[in-house]
């Protein structure tokens, strides 16, 4: 069935990728979407016999992917490519290293029911860009990002697409809350880097004093750092939480800490 139509292009930066577990963050959204194009390439062995070919092997190389959207805000531009943005300024460096992550979009097909796809593990390069005078005609210059996708470590799969016709398919509503995983390893998650988080951060809300003072913080940032703390104890105690709830609580709980940190008043 063909596809005429791109919409509603996502990421998320993947943190960790190795045999045993993996780990995005959350998923953000690049608005404008224009085109995808997604070029797999194979390398292949071939081997003669008998005047004929006998055998031949194929294996997945590079998967070279390209977007182009309508704008990419500077932020999400710093975010992709691994740059630095502060006080309103993309600041590119020759150190820069653009991180892993995985690419979500949807293609409205023939029928009027979409294709949903999320590339797994890739990595940007760095942009290109083209400027020209303005002219009598019009001439739209949108940003086009490169990628280099390749299969995850954790399973090996380097993509997952799902049609939303299939009978069999039901999480449409939800594809671009996560980049899908597979049901992680049995092993008991590891809790102790956030038992150490919670310890941490108990013990700097307990020495922090509620007031309107210098060196004290405002109710309202007392409060939420206090529920955060809250969310990290509720998967401390789950025996059923997976890695990966874990790993997402300590980071959610460590930039808990950090902006109540930064609400204490100096001044």
């Amino acid at each position: 069935m063909s596809q005429y139509g791109l919409k509603d292009i996502h990421f998320a930066i993947l943190e960790r990728d190795t045999k045993s577990e993996i780990f995005y963050y959350d998923v953000e959204e690049i608005p404008g979407a224009i085109n995808a194009k997604i070029n797999p390439n194979v390398n292949t062995q071939e081997l003669y016999a008998d005047d004929q070919l006998w055998e031949s092997i194929s294996a997945l190389g590079k998967i070279e992917v390209e977007i182009e959207t309508a704008d990419l805000p500077l932020p999400t531009r710093a975010r992709v490519l691994g740059n630095k943005y502060e006080n309103g300024i993309l600041v590119e460096n020759k150190d820069d290293i653009p991180p892993y992550l995985a690419l979500g979009f949807k293609s409205l097909r023939k029928g009027g029911k979409y294709r949903y796809i999320w590339l797994l593990k890739g990595v940007a390069q760095p942009m290109g860009e083209d400027f020209t005078t303005k002219k009598d005609n019009v001439e739209h210059k949108t940003p086009v990002i490169r990628f280099t996708f390749m299969p995850r470590t954790y399973d090996g799969d380097w993509k997952r697409t799902a049609d939303e016709d299939s009978l069999d398919f039901t999480g449409a509503d939800s594809w671009f809350s996560e980049v899908p995983i597979d049901s992680p390893p049995l092993s008991p998650a590891d809790k102790s880097e956030l038992l150490s988080a919670i310890g941490i951060a108990q013990g700097v809300l307990q020495t922090a004093t509620i007031g309107t003072g210098i060196g004290e913080y405002p109710e309202t940032d007392y409060l939420i750092f206090s529920n955060a703390i809250d969310d990290a104890q509720v998967i401390s105690n789950n025996n059923k939480a997976t890695q990966r709830d874990v790993d997402k609580a300590k980071v959610n709980l460590s930039l808990a800490l950090l902006t109540f940190q930064g609400a204490k008043i100096l001044e």
